[in-house]
């Protein structure tokens, strides 16, 4: 997903300035920013439009592949007594539509992705401007997501400062 996209750029900038970081002297913090994010109101609110978007778009391929099961099936029971002809004539529909199902899965998936981005960009937008101001106001050097860390000082968490911040800054 692009949180993990997000957390493998920081590590990667991380090692490209270290030795830029340790010349200076250097405060580092850790925070949750999936706890952050998604515990939120408008976290949860996201999260609860980007399942019901997916439910209506997972029902609707549903309703369509048990539709098209169903012409498959009668078919088969009907192709021994077709003519040649016709029976490929219904066997390119079928391609057809088989085709088009796909199609339609990967433009509902597309949807959801644009969704997802719509959705949560303005989240993720947010918890930057609140790390920022937190880490300037901390005097912090380096933030670093909990989940590229593989131990930690618990004093070192921020995570309960930009939750809280989070809440309030609009």
């Amino acid at each position: 997903m692009k949180l993990t996209r997000w957390c493998v750029c920081i590590a990667l900038i991380l090692s490209l300035a270290a030795p830029a970081l340790a010349a200076a002297e250097v405060k580092i913090g850790v925070v949750d920013m999936a706890e952050v994010i998604f515990n939120s109101p408008e976290g949860k609110k996201a999260q609860d439009t980007l399942k019901r978007k997916g439910q209506e778009l997972s029902k609707e391929l549903e309703r369509r592949r048990t539709e098209f099961g169903k012409e498959v099936e009668e078919y088969q029971k009907q192709a021994v007594v077709m003519k040649e002809e016709a029976r490929k004539k219904k066997e390119e529909e079928f391609t057809k539509k088989q085709a088009e199902l796909q199609d339609k899965m990967g433009a509902s998936q597309q949807e959801l992705s644009k969704l997802e981005e719509k959705e949560l960009k303005p989240l993720y937008e947010k918890f930057s401007k609140v790390v920022d101001a937190i880490a300037k106001e901390n005097k912090l050097t380096v933030v670093l997501d909990k989940r590229v860390v593989i131990g930690f000082d618990p004093s070192i968490d921020i995570t309960d400062k930009v939750k809280a911040a989070f809440g309030k800054k609009e």
